[in-house]
């Protein structure tokens, strides 16, 4: 696994890295190899033609939120050789299952920081500030 995160967030990075990622960059870097296929968890537009450049002919890149800004114009040579974009919205019910049963094979490891459903706007600011290691999860 690789993982990119803001550009110089090196705390970041060694996190990725202590969870198992074998490479870890800002998300301005190019990998060290071209990837099979990039998810994008940040609701960030500009990182989807850098991780359409990442990807290999034939890899996925997945926009795994459900806002996102702009996608800039990008040129059509990074989406060429069967590269494909797709948002979660366009994920199917068995390609959860199948994801499901994979996470299962391989020792995935979560960090969670939990926030009391009336602190929605602390944890939205501590994701804005890069102060959460994880994910960071609102309980009603």
């Amino acid at each position: 696994m690789y993982a990119f995160t803001r550009p110089g967030d090196e705390e970041g990075q060694d996190f990725a890295r202590s969870l198992g990622a074998v490479w870890a960059g800002g998300s301005e870097q190019p990998p060290p190899d071209s990837l099979d296929g990039a998810i994008i968890f940040a609701p960030v537009g500009e990182l989807v033609p850098l991780a359409l450049k990442a990807v290999a002919p034939g890899g996925v890149v997945v926009c795994a939120g459900i806002h996102m800004s702009d996608i800039p114009s990008f040129p059509y040579k990074i989406l060429w050789q069967e590269r494909v974009l797709r948002s979660v919205a366009n994920l199917t019910r068995l390609d959860g299952e199948e994801f499901l049963a994979l996470a299962r094979q391989i020792p995935i490891q979560t960090q969670v920081s939990s926030f009391p459903l009336t602190q929605a706007n602390v944890a939205l600011d501590c994701l804005r500030h890069g102060k959460i290691k994880g994910a960071a999860v609102l309980v009603p």
